[in-house]
């Protein structure tokens, strides 16, 4: 699209039109008012085009009028803006021009107003006082002006009225306003109707409906269905037992209405511990022992609060009557017990006093007594519930020492109860019993040695009688023994009869001790018998062995004998002896030979226990003459005991003796034999006996390290002693007390003794030492009889008041009781009183009973209007017991005394009026009209006191509410309650009552303002406080606390934007801020405290945003004409931009401009319109594509810019033909190549664009030789790959140089050619050829004839050959193959001349004829080779000159110089062929590494060495180019002659046909 210059409108045109116009709605003659001819609207593509209004309004082409087209809606297109108008962009082409057109859109009223919901829910308590303001949100109209102005009204009700407020900035704020109380009893629900009506003409109007839920509040108190429950119940009921349900009822509903029950606060703990009540049900049951004894009422106070806030509670009482029942068994109590008896005491002596009791009433409590059978003794009743018992029969206390008397009292309930007391009777001794021993004879052991004072045995007498009867001490009955007396041996203890060993006793001295011992009692008159003991002494090893002389006149100490030589083995040469002076094992003896000092051996041995010295073997010349024998004597005690002998033997030979015959010497011989192997078994028994001995020390060590501790040597211990019986049997004898001692080391209580028969019975009469007399009575169930005795005659009663002083007068006990004051203490005259301790006592000396200490009638009876003190008078000589009750008086000692001096109570505000507070009344522990109590309150304006009547049996005292209580007021309230008995005079009793108002919460939070105006900059970050709020609240505590929110009604927009803190009250931004979205927010904030029921206070929130320049222009391109020609004209025109920018004022003006140094310009054509033109002549050849950047940038501080890339295409024209990279190239090619091989790639360059820049390629033909050139090669006409067609051979064609031409497609096309130089590399395809040796030689062989006197190094011949290849492949080595046999020859070929040589002098030993074969290889890969036959004659020649002695002589020093030579070459071979071998491998290993090659034919990076300018040697540069052989791996490392190449044309192969060239070269 060209367009060379446009002009702009002249000015903009205005229109308006009504919203929803109809289709077809005439808007204007807008090509009139823009000045255009209505037949020039089409072929000027007239058209209108309006940003985002669709297609609203469009022209006719026919007549120019700008008509509506489809629906218009203000609110749509522009909400709730004062202005609203279409923008309109009339274009037109040849020339281009753009017209602004204006089209206004005026409001008509077509929106009612619409509330956010048609039935909104309102919550509120019936607890809000009347005023209160529920703020509600009100209706919108999406029209503007007076069509958006609204009123509201509401339906008729009594409770609320509408309120509307309007600020300056006519903002409403709608309202509902309590008139009267709610109360959710009478009306749970209200249902109102809203209507607002819009100022539009028809006015319009939106309704919602109100429905308003009257939430609970805790205004009604439960109520139980009666003030006070009377139950009764059985004592001792179980636990769980169901006593009796509350029941109260609450009004309210909800949690409100949920109702705990609980005792109340000033519920005794006793109670507490006797009842539980269920919170939940009212249930009261049994979880404590219910006794009648302990309490025959409970009085339980209850309450019942609901769960409301404040909670609201009633109460009532519970009067539980505890019915008794049987549960107490008779009590026995027995006194004055006149113990022991004795034995021969007469028949009706008194024994004791027995009184019985019964906790229980009526026939529960009345108890009979009785008596066990078969005792001598019997009941008689004295008195009411008093017993004594009295012998009845004859006593012998060796027959029964002690009775235990079961007395058994049982009451006369059903089932009844019965209680049994054991009384112990001793019966006290008279001494008619001798002390006795329970055997007449006692054998004991004791070890002889024995320390001086062991204690060797105990005897014992058991005497039947008892104390001083039953004493029993002991003494020897003296005689002598020996020359000595008893006593001078043992002795006895005389009171343990412990009898002690004074002096160690000596076994072999003495061996029995028999002695008798007395046991004498402490009776009057002493009784007394014997015992006889028999004590063993047993042996110690306490002697060693003593030697016996061998004979009458040899000492004891050696023994000498002489032994003839000749004597065999088992032959006895002496004998030792020995004696021992103890007994048993430790007199029993054994020898031992002690081995010689050298550790030699000795031809003797010893007999264990005979002690006879046998020799082992027959005797011989090497035996000492002199033979000294050390024999060890040994006991088996423990420890043992030893003595040492010595046998001195003297060996002779003895000539006499008989020659003992052949038989005699055969038997000596087997005897010895046997003897012998006797020896061997006597050996293996010695070692297995040793060995059984070692076990046995070692079994036996352990089980002495096992067993426990003993006790003393001489302490008793328990030994078993293995006795025989009677009748002859052994047996085990009874464990004893009894221990037999030694003098030292622990005791041995394993000892077999034999013991006289010991007849069974008790070991002693310790059991019968003490008697101890039962006082406490254990309730037994027994039956006892009792004999009859006198009671007193009758019972007196006195009376005395209370608190009176000491020594107050009560009566003449004695006159009364008709004893004489001269008896009373003849006959221990006493009183007792059970559990009254000393408070009356009696004046021996004038009989009067008088106050001896404080009496107080409260701590003896409590609450009993009956209390008396019982007194049992008691005389002796004979025993009576006379009963007197004396009454306790009361008197008004005590005032009346409450729970606590100060009691505090905790009331709500809320509490309604004639609420009851029940108060726990004071307790006087007087009775009668001492305890009648009277209550009076203190004076003040809120409570009075309700007092109980004296017909009530349950005192209720409390206060009653007589005015509201306020906490804001009067937080605390203190009263005195007065509590006055009715005795003369009268004492009183007060508590401080503190009524501490618990806050209800009955006032809502008010904030600062109602209306809160606060600015704020947009984009401000996050959490950025916005403003705090406060509200105060008169309550206290959770009643006082405010939660902060926003209403309920509020937009999700603002909730998204502004986040509250409920604590603080701080409103803070948590979104997104933006000025252009929303210039202002109402926010609707409600302070709520924590109250029940929560009250509440509202404010708004206006928050006015600030514009900030955050908006960066916006930058629209429209009408891009792309792309251009590079031959385009001056001025065309190539696009239109629009500018805009959402900011307002200064931020949203908008600036533009162009990057420079482009050949464009910007023009503007309107407000934020500019035309993008072109400004100078292009060439796409330098710059096919511009990157335009357009900068718009506002007027803001700091401003704000935006950035537009526009790329701006050249169309290309075809002015460049296709160029190549340069005018030659040189290509290398093996010869031999296959048929269609790919030899190389020609590419040209095109500077056009496409079409234009499309490149076809052409052999320009010419005949090469014979043949065309396209015989050779061809060339793709799309790729520029050119090919060889077929093998080229480089012995034919070395050389073909030919051009190709690449054309363009554009019009006209445009071309050039390029010229290409293919060199034909050689490959080693010609084996070698050999020449003939002469004219008329054939090539196969040469002959030739050599003379014998020739020397070493003479050529005797030369072979010729020629290869037709070149380089390396024609260079041509000659080789002399080894001769069949293997010798060495004589001759050796040059290996590049072919001249053949000898190698020594030849001589007559040679073959007249020499066979060589000559291997001739050229140098290609693969090589190949030719071989000639070369014959050689030896010829003897007598012409041949004598050579001289010196050249013999050179000859020979060359011969030895050769063999130096051959041996320097072998050397060098050597180390020549391990190189190769070296290199080989490497190279290998080298190819082995390379990565593989591509295919045959395939470009790869061929080393070529090349002749340089100047001749020398170079590394030409890597090419691309490959020379292809017919088969085989292409070769890298072919060395030729090349043309000089110039370094321009190198570079210039980075072109297409080189794609890369690597930076190093490598050969």
């Amino acid at each position: 699209m060209l367009l060379l210059f446009w002009e702009a409108g002249s000015g903009q045109v205005h229109y308006w039109v009504s919203e929803e116009a109809k289709h077809g709605t005439f808007v204007g003659r807008i090509t009139q008012d823009l000045g255009l001819e209505l037949e020039e609207l089409v072929p000027r593509l007239f058209r209108v085009a309006s940003k985002d209004r669709g297609d609203l309004l469009e022209v006719n082409l026919q007549n120019g009028i700008l008509f509506v087209n489809s629906r218009i809606d203000r609110e749509e297109l522009c909400g709730p803006r004062a202005e609203c108008s279409i923008h309109l962009e009339v274009i037109v082409d040849r020339p281009l021009q753009v017209f602004h057109v204006e089209v206004e859109v005026k409001d008509i009223n077509d929106n009612p107003p619409v509330f956010p919901m048609a039935v909104k829910n309102l919550f509120i308590y019936e607890s809000r006082p009347p005023g209160s303001r529920i703020p509600l949100e009100g209706a919108s109209d999406a029209d503007i002006g007076a069509n958006s102005l609204l009123t509201y009204r509401l339906n008729s009700n009594e409770y609320f009225t509408l309120d509307v407020k309007r600020n300056d900035e006519e903002i409403k704020s709608l309202g509902l306003v309590l008139k009267k109380l709610l109360n959710r009893e009478d009306t749970p629900e209200h249902h109102l109707l809203i209507t607002a009506v819009d100022g539009g003409k028809p006015e319009l109007t939106g309704t919602t409906q109100l429905k308003i839920t009257v939430l609970d509040v805790n205004d009604n108190a439960p109520e139980f269905e009666s003030t006070i429950y009377k139950v009764k119940l059985f004592e001792n009921a179980p636990n769980g037992t169901l006593v009796v349900t509350v029941n109260a009822s609450d009004l309210d509903e909800g949690i409100n209405k949920d109702i705990v029950y609980s005792f109340n606060t000033d519920t005794s703990a006793d109670t507490l511990s006797k009842f539980h009540l269920d919170p939940v049900n009212g249930y009261i049951i049994v979880k404590g022992d219910i006794d009648f004894e302990l309490t025959k009422l409970y009085e339980i106070q209850v309450e019942a609060t609901d769960k409301g806030n404040p909670p609201m509670a009633d109460h009532c009482t519970v009067l539980v009557e505890i019915l008794d029942t049987n549960d107490n068994v008779p009590e026995l109590v027995i006194k004055s017990l006149s113990l022991p008896i004795l034995e021969d005491a007469p028949v009706g002596t008194v024994i004791a006093l027995i009184s019985v009791s019964d906790l229980d009433s009526g026939a529960n409590g009345q108890v009979t007594c009785t008596l066990t059978h078969h005792v001598p003794f019997k009941l008689v009743s004295t008195f009411k519930n008093y017993y004594s018992l009295v012998l009845d029969s004859v006593l012998d206390r060796e027959s029964v020492a002690n009775y235990e008397v079961v007395v058994t009292a049982r009451d006369g309930g059903s089932p009844s109860l019965s209680a049994m007391a054991s009384v112990s009777v001793e019966v006290a001794d008279v001494n008619d019993n001798a002390p006795a021993f329970v055997q007449p004879e006692y054998t004991m052991f004791v070890k002889e040695n024995n320390p001086p004072g062991c204690h060797i045995f105990t005897v014992s007498a058991r005497d039947a009688d008892a104390q001083e009867n039953a004493l029993v001490s002991y003494s020897l009955v003296e005689r002598r023994v020996g020359e000595r007396a008893l006593s001078s041996y043992v002795s006895v203890h005389a009171e343990s009869g412990k009898v002690y060993a004074l002096q160690p006793l000596d076994h072999e001295e003495l061996e029995l001790l028999q002695f008798q011992v007395s046991a004498r009692d402490a009776g009057v008159p002493p009784l007394g018998s014997n015992v006889t003991l028999q004590v063993f002494v047993l042996d110690e090893n306490d002697n060693a062995p003593a030697l016996l002389p061998p004979g009458p006149g040899g000492g004891p100490s050696a023994v000498s004998q002489v032994v003839a030589r000749s004597v065999g083995a088992g032959h006895v040469v002496a004998k030792v002896r020995a004696v021992d002076a103890d007994s048993g094992y430790n007199a029993w003896l054994s020898y031992e030979l002690q081995p010689a000092a050298g550790g030699a051996s000795t031809p003797f041995r010893v007999g264990l226990y005979t002690g006879e010295i046998s020799t082992t073997r027959a005797l011989d010349e090497a035996d000492a003459p002199r033979q000294r024998l050390l024999v060890l004597v040994k006991d088996h005690g423990e420890p043992a005991l030893t003595a040492t002998a010595t046998v001195l033997l003297s060996l002779e030979d003895s000539g006499q003796a008989p020659k003992a015959s052949s038989r005699a010497l055969s038997g000596a011989s087997e005897a010895e034999a046997v003897l012998v192997n006797v020896n061997v078994y006597l050996i293996i028994a010695i070692c297995a006996v040793s060995s059984l001995l070692v076990l046995t020390l070692l079994l036996y060590t352990a089980l002495r390290c096992s067993a426990p501790p003993s006790e003393g040597g001489c302490g008793p211990v328990k030994p078993r002693l293995v006795c025989s019986s009677a009748v002859g049997s052994w047996s085990y004898s009874q464990e004893r007390r009894q221990r037999v001692c030694s003098g030292e080391g622990q005791p041995k209580t394993d000892l077999m003794a034999f013991s006289p028969s010991l007849p069974p019975g008790p070991i002693s009469g310790d059991r019968e030492k003490q008697l101890d007399v039962e006082t406490d009575l254990p309730a037994k169930r027994c039956v006892a009889t009792i004999p009859a005795w006198k009671a007193g005659s009758g019972q007196l009663r006195y009376s005395v008041l209370e608190e009176t002083k000491h020594g107050t007068f009560v009566g003449r006990i004695a006159q009364d009781l008709g004893l004489e004051l001269v008896e009373l203490v003849p006959r221990l005259f006493r009183v007792s009183s059970k559990g009254r301790g000393d408070l009356l006592e009696v004046n021996l000396q004038n009989g009067i009973l008088f106050v001896n200490s404080r009496i107080d009638r409260e701590e003896l009876c409590g609450q009993s209007a009956e209390c008396s003190i019982h007194l049992e008078v008691i005389v002796d000589r004979p025993l009576q017991v006379f009963h007197v009750e004396v009454e306790v008086k009361d008197i008004n000692d005590n005032p009346p005394v409450f729970p606590g001096t100060q009691k505090i109570l905790f009331m709500a505000e809320s509490r309604p009026l004639d609420s009851r507070f029940p108060l726990e009344g004071a307790s006087d522990a007087d009775i009668g009209a001492n305890a009648l109590l009277t209550y009076r309150l203190s004076p003040n304006e809120y409570f009075s006191l309700e007092k109980p009547s004296d017909e009530e049996r349950v005192k209720r005292l409390g206060l009653v509410l007589r005015r509201p209580l306020d906490r804001e007021e009067a937080p605390e309230i203190f009263l005195v309650l007065t509590a006055s008995d009715g005795g003369k005079p009268e004492l009183t009793g007060t508590v401080q009552l503190l009524v501490r108002v618990l806050d209800a919460n009955d006032n809502a939070p008010t904030f600062d303002r109602t209306l809160y105006e606060v600015k704020l900059l947009e984009n401000v970050p996050n959490g950025t406080l916005v403003i705090k709020l406060n509200a105060s609240d008169l309550d206290e505590g959770l009643n006082g606390n405010i939660i902060y929110s926003f209403s309920a009604d509020i937009l999700p927009t603002v909730k998204s934007k502004f986040y509250m803190d409920p604590i603080t009250g701080e409103i803070m931004v948590k979104g997104y801020i933006d000025f252009e979205e929303t210039k202002s927010y109402e926010i609707l904030v409600e302070g709520i405290d924590k109250g029940q029921p929560p009250l509440s206070g509202h404010c708004t929130v206006m928050v006015e945003v600030e514009d900030t320049n955050d908006n960066a222009p916006v930058m629209e391109f429209k009408l891009l004409s792309l792309p251009i020609r590079e031959d385009a004209p001056l001025g065309t025109v190539i696009a239109l931009i629009s500018l805009s920018d959402l900011d307002s004022s200064v931020n949203g003006q908008v600036t533009c401009r162009l990057s420079p140094h482009v050949p464009f310009r910007l023009v503007s054509t309107f407000k934020n319109y500019y035309s993008l033109v072109l400004d100078s002549s292009l060439d796409r050849e330098k710059v096919s594509v511009y990157k335009l950047v357009v900068t718009a940038q506002d007027g803001g501080s700091p401003s704000l810019s935006t950035t537009a890339s526009v790329s701006v295409e050249v169309a290309d024209v075809n002015d460049n033909a296709p160029a190549f990279a340069q005018p030659e190239y040189t290509v290398f090619v093996k010869e031999n190549n296959p048929p269609g091989c790919h030899i190389f790639t020609v590419s040209a360059r095109d500077a056009d664009a496409q079409e234009n820049a499309l490149v076809s390629y052409s052999l320009v033909e010419r005949r090469v030789g014979e043949r065309e050139l396209s015989s050779y090669l061809s060339v793709h006409a799309e790729s520029g790959k050119v090919y060889a067609l077929q093998p080229l051979d480089r012995e034919e064609l070395e050389l073909l140089q030919f051009q190709v031409s690449a054309r363009d497609a554009g019009v006209p096309p445009l071309g050039s050619n390029v010229t290409l130089q293919v060199f034909v590399l050689d490959e080693n395809d010609n084996a070698p050829a050999l020449l003939p040796p002469g004219p008329s030689g054939g090539p196969s062989a040469v002959s030739q004839v050599v003379a014998r006197s020739v020397g070493a190094g003479h050529v005797v011949a030369k072979v010729r050959a020629v290869d037709a290849d070149s380089g390396y492949n024609a260079w041509l080595s000659y080789e002399l193959q080894p001769a069949a046999s293997g010798a060495r020859s004589l001759f050796r070929v040059g290996l590049y001349t072919g001249e053949i040589s000898t190698t020594r002098a030849l001589d007559e030993a040679d073959a007249p004829r020499q066979r060589l074969l000559v291997l001739v290889k050229d140098h290609g890969e693969p090589a190949l080779t030719a071989t000639a036959t070369v014959l050689l004659s030896l010829e003897d020649s007598g012409q041949a000159p004598k050579a001289s002695s010196r050249a013999l002589s050179g000859a020979a020093e060359a011969e030895a110089v050769l063999v130096n030579v051959n041996v320097y070459l072998i050397i060098a071979i050597c180390a020549v062929s391990s190189l190769l071998v070296l290199t080989l491998l490497l190279y290998t290993a080298l190819r082995c590494s390379a990565p593989p090659s591509e295919g045959g034919c395939g470009p790869v990076k061929p080393r070529l060495v090349c002749s340089s300018a100047v001749g020398s040697w170079s590394y030409s540069q890597e090419r691309r180019q490959r020379v292809c052989s017919e088969e085989g791996p292409p070769k890298t490392d072919l060395m030729a002659f090349s043309p000089s190449v110039p370094d321009s044309g190198d570079r210039e192969d980075q072109q297409p046909a080189t794609v890369d060239s690597p930076s190093k070269v490598s050969l």
